[in-house]
């Protein structure tokens, strides 16, 4: 199920900003103008901080005017493009989030030097259905932005504990098959190899993108498959 990423930007009073994904091979006019998931969404002077990486955005990839709404659109078969939808996504969520001037600032910095790793790890967080704000509040706590309540497991305790629980949630699942599609590839290609490679290797090599495309083409499938196959009850 590949996707093609939007950035809408409206410059104004208010500022707005939303990061939405929509079918690349859209089948029906909802499916054209409806997103599958929005990653980010927020409007207000708390976008000011971000604003240098919209502008960045708005001139390395194409883009569309409608009025006074910047529509950026980005690939997700450009690596550095899907690293950036997503890393802004995040930090638009966080500022959708935050209550403070200083908890935007705090929370937005964390993301921005955040290794490519961390981003994946929290968008595939987020848009889990069953954990979503929980990711946004862990970042929180990481960027120090937010305490920790007393008595409250650590944020690396919070992901053992869900990582059971949330295993037949989409991104999980698309994680997860992605990540041993990756080291099939890697190992199919350097069979003298002792041991599997470590993330970052997988990532740079091309074979995260490559497994990615097909972890999404296997898991959309089979969802079909279960949607057209009719129930026995």
């Amino acid at each position: 199920m590949p996707f093609n990423y939007i950035i809408k930007w409206r410059k104004g009073n208010p500022e707005k900003v939303s990061v939405e994904a929509y079918h690349k091979y859209p089948q029906t006019k909802q499916e054209k103008r409806t997103p599958l998931f929005t990653i980010g969404k927020a409007e207000g002077g708390g976008l000011l901080v971000i604003r240098h990486l919209l502008e960045r955005a708005a001139q390395k990839y194409p883009t569309r005017k409608r009025g006074k709404t910047t529509y950026i659109l980005l690939s997700e078969n450009d690596p550095e493009a899907y690293e950036t939808v997503y890393r802004i996504g995040l930090a638009v969520a966080l500022i959708a989030r935050a209550e403070t001037t200083q908890e935007i600032e705090k929370t937005t910095r964390y993301v921005l030097n955040a290794m490519p790793e961390e981003i994946w790890f929290w968008t595939s967080k987020l848009l889990d259905d069953e954990i979503n704000s929980k990711a946004l509040e862990a970042l929180a706590v990481l960027s120090g932005a937010m305490q920790l309540a007393k008595n409250a497991p650590l944020p690396s305790e919070n992901r053992q504990q869900n990582s059971q629980k949330n295993k037949g949630t989409f991104w999980p699942m698309v994680r997860e098959r992605m990540k041993e599609k990756a080291i099939q590839l890697y190992l199919q290609d350097h069979p003298e190899a002792r041991e599997p490679p470590a993330w970052i290797e997988l990532r740079k090599a091309g074979y995260l993108e490559i497994a990615k495309n097909i972890a999404l083409k296997e898991i959309g499938a089979k969802k079909t498959e279960e949607t057209a196959t009719p129930s026995k009850f």
